[in-house]
Parts: structure tokens; C-alpha cells; sequence
């Protein structure tokens, strides 16, 4: 039920934002962004029409340019309320995770129905990958992270479970089977976990087997993050955004104008990105939640 309400949520915000007459100036993954050298043309408004439903977000390091997944196509802003396609290629994919390599940003991986996609010129040109998946591998979340000289690589399959490649999406096999949905996902490498926000629960693994993570009060997850910066695993839930740090939990202090059902790390003075409920971006800084612009 979780899942299903928080996609009922962002399929309801695109709908709504797309009949407002003001457009919203709307970071899976983490690890370093960099914004494509494209032009932009169009209104957040218009993302909402192409894209139908925003899956995923991030910031680029600069902290000057936010990017979103969506249904048709991955999306960055390019200043003054202004975005851009990120590639052609793409203007058709379903995106609802990425990742950018941190020692080589030109190099990006992103997933969705479509399966597996890799860039090596910063997102210009696009190949499929996929060994080992599916066919089709309709991946639900995605994540990933440099380990030395590897890039380890996680895709939730509808139906399936999670699979893994370690060797930058060449290869891939089922690591964990799982019989819920999974709607967010992050690897968190100070506790060496993975992080899965699923259908019924907020789950890792460990010891070979899934783990239920108790998050207070909360009684729905929506989505989680790494900030591999601080180490702070951050969820956004039916009471906030709830932080963990040193294996404690703690809501954040700042209030959002409304619920956010997408969280990811900020970049410079901004902590934490966000998505509400009505497909509006937002951003924390100094204490106070600000809609993007």
C-alpha cells in the first residue's frame, strides 16, 4: 500500500502541475552530477507534460542545476526556470535512476523499463547494457558506487528481486530475490548496506537475509537516500523527513511547505533536495525549504 500511494501521488502531481498556469523551477543518484552542455527550452511545466510522472531527482556538485527522471526522458535545469533534455536518446526512456560515475562524471548509467543504459561522453550518446537481466528487465529502482576501481551497480526488477553487476553493467545476476515492490533504493557504504525502501517496510540486508529498519513514528516511506558526504541515510515519510546518523534517528527540524515523496542530497549551501506531492521541487537551505527556481 505504500508504494501504490506513493505513485498514486506523483502520477496526481504532474497531473495537477501540468494545469497550473505558474510552472514550477524544479537529485539514484548521489555520487557526483555534472549538467550537460545543452541548451534549454523548456518550462518545469512542460517536463511535467512530456515526462507524465517524475521519478527521481538530483543536484549537480556546482549546486547550480537540478536533474529529473522522469517517464520520457531524463531532464536538467538549465538557470532562470529554463530546462533542457538531457539527450534525444532518451526522450522516449523511461528514467527512474541514474548514476554518474564520481572519478569520471562523462561517464553515466541509467535504468528504467528499458533496462540499462550507459553514456561515456556525459549523456550525449547512449548504449543499452544488460547481460544477465531480464528481457525486459522492467527495473523499478536503481542505484550504484564506486568501490576502488569497480563500479557496482544495484536494479530492482519488477517481479524479480535485485540484481547486481560489479563490473560497471557489463554483467549482471540476481543477488537478492524479494517479493515486494521496491520504490527507492541507496547503498550505504559506512554501514555496508544496502537500503531498499519496499511495499510494506523499510528494509536492508545483512547476514544473508532482509532486516526490517524501524524509522519512528513514520508510518509510510516513500523513498530514502545516502548523503555520502555526512554519512546521513535520510527518508522521506508520512511525518517528514527523518534522519539517521550513528545509528539514531531523528526527524529534521525544517518544515516543507508540503510532503515530500523524493529526497536526495543537496550540493553547497544546499542540504537536501526534494519533490512534494505536487511534483514541485524544493530545496533546503540554512533551515528554511524554498521552492526551486
Amino acid at each position: 500500500m505504500k508504494g501504490l500511494l506513493r505513485w498514486g501521488m506523483i502520477l496526481m502531481a504532474g497531473a495537477l502541475l501540468a494545469g497550473c498556469g505558474e510552472s514550477g523551477r524544479s537529485k539514484p543518484i548521489q555520487p557526483p552530477v555534472t549538467a550537460a552542455a545543452l541548451p534549454g527550452d523548456l518550462t518545469y511545466q512542460d517536463v511535467l507534460q512530456k515526462g507524465e510522472v517524475v521519478h527521481n531527482l538530483s543536484m549537480t556538485p556546482d549546486a547550480q542545476h537540478i536533474w529529473v527522471g522522469t517517464h520520457a526522458g531524463l531532464y536538467h535545469s538549465t538557470g532562470g526556470g529554463v530546462w533542457g533534455l538531457l539527450s534525444p536518446e532518451l526522450e522516449q526512456k523511461d528514467v527512474t535512476g541514474w548514476f554518474v560515475d564520481p572519478n569520471n562524471p562523462q561517464h553515466i548509467f541509467a535504468a528504467g523499463n528499458n533496462g540499462v543504459l550507459r553514456s561515456t561522453d556525459g549523456g550525449k550518446k547512449w548504449a543499452k547494457l544488460g547481460k544477465g537481466l531480464p528481457e525486459p528487465a522492467e527495473i523499478r529502482s536503481f542505484a550504484g558506487i564506486r568501490e576502488g576501481d569497480q563500479i557496482r551497480l544495484f536494479a530492482f526488477v519488477t517481479g524479480e528481486g535485485i540484481y547486481q553487476s560489479s563490473n560497471g553493467g557489463n554483467e549482471w545476476s540476481l543477488w537478492l530475490p524479494l517479493d515486494q515492490e521496491v520504490y527507492a533504493m541507496d547503498y550505504d557504504p559506512m554501514e555496508n548496506r544496502l537500503y531498499v525502501a519496499a511495499q510494506f517496510n523499510l528494509l536492508y540486508h545483512e547476514d544473508g537475509q532482509w532486516k526490517t529498519e524501524v524509522v519512528p513514528n513514520a508510518q509510510q516511506v516513500y523513498s530514502l537516500t545516502v548523503d555520502r558526504t555526512s554519512g546521513i541515510l535520510a527518508v522521506a515519510t508520512d511525518q517528514g523527513i527523518m534522519e539517521k546518523l550513528d545509528g539514531s534517528w531523528q526527524q529534521l527540524d525544517a518544515k516543507s511547505p508540503e510532503t515530500l515523496i523524493v529526497i536526495s542530497p543537496g550540493a553547497g549551501d544546499y542540504r537536501w533536495v526534494g519533490i512534494g506531492e505536487s511534483a514541485f521541487v524544493y530545496t533546503l537551505s540554512n533551515g528554511k525549504w524554498k521552492k526551486w527556481n
